[in-house]
């Protein structure tokens, strides 16, 4: 008897597990695609553009550019892999650093996405809340 309470426990267990990662596909969907975004500096002068296409298979491109005064100082374009785990978007930059970015989300509509970068004190463990900025989906 209690073998098969076991067992029941166990596949009940692992079905809840397919169903959370079926119900997350759809969610993820929403992330493909081509995405802009801007950033601007407390001092005003420094602001950051991106074009960033998200693909279905969890890599992207990102094209970002740094501007001073309305110029132009850095363009560069990367690579990487994008995911969402449990409440949270990742995004990890090839060779750029050994941690992914870690974002807290807000889907707003179809065509833009809320995001809140989220870092861990490594000495208490508390997550604390960073930059914020939004991502609009680039239309066809």
């Amino acid at each position: 008897m209690k073998i098969s309470t076991f067992l029941l426990a166990i596949l009940l267990s692992c079905t809840g597990i397919n169903t959370h990662a079926e119900s997350k596909a759809p969610e993820l969907e929403k992330f493909v695609g081509a995405w802009t975004g801007e950033y601007v500096h407390k001092n005003k002068n420094r602001k950051d553009s991106w074009l960033q296409t998200r693909k279905a298979d969890g890599t992207f491109q990102l094209i970002y550019k740094s501007y001073e005064y309305n110029v132009i100082k850095n363009s560069e374009t990367n690579e990487g892999t994008w995911w969402l785990e449990g409440e949270y978007f990742y995004e990890k930059q090839n060779g750029a650093h050994d941690k992914a970015d870690k974002y807290a989300y807000e889907l707003i509509g179809d065509t833009k996405i809320k995001f809140t970068e989220i870092t861990t004190n490594e000495k208490t463990s508390e997550l604390i809340e960073g930059y914020s900025f939004t991502d609009t989906r680039v239309e066809k």
